[in-house]
C-alpha cells in the first residue's frame, strides 16, 4: 500500500486529562460547598432567630415607652393636685390667720368693756356704800317728792319749817339721782354683760371655724403627704423604667450590630460560595472534557484497531491477487475499501 494513502489514516493521541485528580478536586470542592452552606443556613437561622429577638425587644420597648408616657401622665396629674392642694393649704392658713386675728380684735374689744365694767362696779359700790347698802326704790322716792312739794306749796309759810322741808326735798332729790344713776350703771353693767356674752359667743363661733379649718388643714397636709409618697413611687417607677429601657436600647443595638456582622459573614460565605460554584463548574466542565476526550480516543482506538485489521485482511487478499489466485467478490470489496483498488 502507498505511503501517502496510509498517512491519511494516521491518528494523533490530545493531551490526557487526569480524571481522578479531577473527581478529587470536584469532591473537596463538594465538600467545601457543603460546609459553607451548612453555614450559610446556620448564620441564616441566627439571623431569624435574632431579628425575632429583636422584634421581641421593640415590642418590649413600645410597652415600655406606653408605661413611661402613663408614669409621666400621673406625675403631671400629681403635680397639679398638688399645687391645688399647697393652694387650698395657704387659703386654709390665711382663713385660720385672719380667725386669729378677729380672736385677737375681739380679746382687746372685751378688754376695753371689762375695765369699763370694773369701773361702773365700783362705782356701783361707792353708791351702795354711800347709801348705806340699803334698797332705793325709785318711784317711791319721786311719789314722795310730788307729795312734799304739794305739802309744801299748800302748807303755811313758817321760815324754819320752810328750810327743814326744802333741805328734806333735796336729800330726796340727791338719792333719787342716786338711784337714777345707780340704773344707769347697772344698765351699762348689763349692756356690757350682753356685749361680753356676744363677744364670748362670737370667739366660740370662731374657735370653732378654726377648728375646722385646722382639721381641714389636716386632712389636706395628709393629702399632700400621700400624693408626695405616690410622686415618690412614680418617680422610682419611672426611674426603673428609663433604666429597663436603656437596657433594652443597649440590647437591641448589640442585636442590630450582631445582624450587620451575621449578614457581612454570609454575604461573605456567599462570595466564597460563588467562587467556589465557579471553580467547580470549570472542574466539572473539565471532567465532562476528559470523558469526551476518553471516548474519543478509545473511539479512535477502535477505529485504528477497525483499519489495522482490514489492512491486514486486505494485504491478505493483496498477495493472493499477485499470485494469480481467483478473489470472491468479498474479497474484492476489502482491497477496494482498504484502498488497494485504484479509484475510478
Amino acid at each position: 500500500m502507498p505511503q501517502a494513502r496510509k498517512a491519511k489514516y494516521r491518528w494523533y493521541s490530545p493531551h490526557v486529562i487526569n480524571k481522578d485528580e479531577l473527581l478529587s478536586k470536584i469532591r473537596e470542592l463538594s465538600s467545601s460547598m457543603d460546609q459553607i452552606e451548612g453555614q450559610i443556613a446556620a448564620i441564616t437561622k441566627e439571623i431569624e432567630d435574632k431579628r425575632n429577638a429583636l422584634g421581641e425587644i421593640r415590642r418590649s420597648l413600645a410597652e415600655i415607652r406606653s408605661q413611661i408616657d402613663g408614669v409621666r401622665a400621673k406625675f403631671q396629674k400629681i403635680r397639679e393636685d398638688l399645687n391645688q392642694l399647697r393652694a387650698r393649704r395657704q387659703e386654709i392658713i390665711d382663713s385660720i390667720r385672719k380667725a386669729k386675728s378677729q380672736i385677737l380684735e375681739l380679746n382687746m374689744e372685751a378688754q376695753r368693756h371689762r375695765e369699763k365694767l370694773d369701773a361702773y362696779r365700783k362705782a356701783l359700790s361707792a353708791i351702795n356704800e354711800y347709801v348705806g347698802g340699803r334698797p332705793l326704790d325709785k318711784e317711791k322716792m319721786k311719789m314722795l317728792v310730788e307729795r312734799l312739794e304739794y305739802y309744801f306749796e299748800t302748807s303755811p309759810t313758817d321760815p324754819e319749817w320752810e328750810r327743814q322741808f326744802i333741805k328734806t326735798i333735796s336729800e330726796i332729790e340727791e338719792e333719787l339721782n342716786l338711784a337714777d344713776s345707780l340704773e344707769k350703771l347697772r344698765s351699762h353693767i348689763q349692756e356690757i354683760r350682753n356685749r361680753l356674752d356676744e363677744l364670748r359667743k362670737k370667739k366660740d363661733e370662731i374657735r370653732q371655724n378654726i377648728a375646722n379649718l385646722v382639721s381641714s388643714l389636716n386632712s389636706v397636709k395628709e393629702e399632700i403627704a400621700r400624693l408626695k409618697k405616690e410622686r415618690e413611687e412614680a418617680y422610682r417607677q419611672l426611674t426603673e423604667l428609663k433604666k429597663k429601657r436603656e437596657e433594652l436600647k443597649q440590647a437591641r443595638d448589640g442585636l442590630k450590630k450582631a445582624i450587620v456582622d451575621l449578614a457581612v459573614k454570609r454575604k461573605g460565605l456567599r462570595a466564597q460560595l460563588a467562587q467556589l460554584r465557579d471553580e467547580l463548574n470549570k472542574y466539572t466542565i473539565l471532567l465532562k472534557a476528559a470523558d469526551l476526550s476518553e471516548r474519543y480516543k478509545n473511539a479512535v482506538e477502535v477505529q485504528n484497531a477497525k483499519r489495522e485489521s482490514l489492512r491486514a485482511r486486505a494485504e491478505e487478499i493483496y498477495q493472493k491477487l499477485l499470485r494469480g489466485e481467483r478473489l470472491t467478490h468479498e474479497e474484492m470489496k476489502v482491497l477496494a475499501e482498504a484502498g488497494y483498488l485504484a479509484e475510478e
